[in-house]
């Protein structure tokens, strides 16, 4: 067969040239989306700490993150292991993280508590491999910070976890004058202001990203003034304190 004709069979076989040429290649396989399992307690759910996180790291051009949170008032880790249903998510979720908050631990007793029961979940964690992380939360207003700071470190060297220095962003963002007002109306429970700095640092230290790439998405909340404050406090805590996951 000539070629001219072998050709002219081709085109009408597989259609015309022009169509050939409109063939899409293939694109780059997008990032999947981080895979997070947040287990606490009201101080995690108050002004819903897990999802201004997800929120904000999608602003920030990240795929949106996939959180799931499971948090009980007055939850403690060992609660969560005894009720079930943190650990069955943990099991089966194919998390990529998971992110472990209790009360400011600054007692012995529950130093000893948040040691133990912490070790048990990033034991559990490690048989499926996920990432462990400590979210260092704060006490009530007047109580001992510095324990606490010291409760949540102790326990993130000892288990090999990653240690989200929130406390120590606190401590700093209040030696600015005046003191931001990071709690609520019950000296405990976070404000707007101080849920926003736990999740700027949460977010920050999850996706190794400069606090400064993620956006104040609480502007009516936080003035111009209140959040350079805030971003140098966590800045400051990641770059002093912060153990990546």
């Amino acid at each position: 067969m000539p070629i001219r004709t072998a050709l002219l069979a081709l085109l009408l076989l597989h259609g015309s040239a022009t169509t050939i040429d409109r063939v899409a290649l293939p694109s780059p396989q997008a990032e999947p989306a981080r895979r997070i399992l947040m287990i606490g307690n009201s101080l995690t759910y108050t002004w819903n700490v897990p999802e201004l996180v997800a929120e904000m790291a999608a602003r920030a051009g990240e795929p949106r993150p996939v959180i799931r949170a499971v948090a009980y008032a007055n939850f403690g880790l060992e609660d969560h292991w005894n009720g079930g249903e943190a650990l069955e998510l943990l099991r089966t979720g194919r998390f990529d993280v998971m992110v472990m908050q209790q009360g400011p631990s600054t007692m012995a007793a529950s130093q000893a508590n948040l040691l133990e029961w912490s070790r048990r979940w990033v034991d559990e964690a490690r048989k499926i491999g996920t990432r462990s992380a400590l979210y260092a939360v704060w006490p009530p207003k007047g109580g001992d910070l510095d324990a606490g700071i010291a409760s949540y470190l102790n326990a993130a060297v000892a288990t090999g976890s990653a240690l989200l220095p929130v406390s120590h962003a606190w401590r700093l963002a209040w030696q600015d004058t005046p003191r931001p007002p990071l709690y609520g109306p019950d000296d405990f429970h976070p404000g707007p202001d101080g849920a926003w700095l736990a999740a700027l640092v949460i977010v920050a230290m999850l996706f190794d990203r400069p606090v400064a790439d993620f956006a104040n998405i609480l502007p009516e909340r936080i003035g111009a003034d209140l959040e350079v404050v805030l971003r140098s406090a966590a800045t400051e805590a990641i770059l002093t304190h912060g153990r990546a996951p």
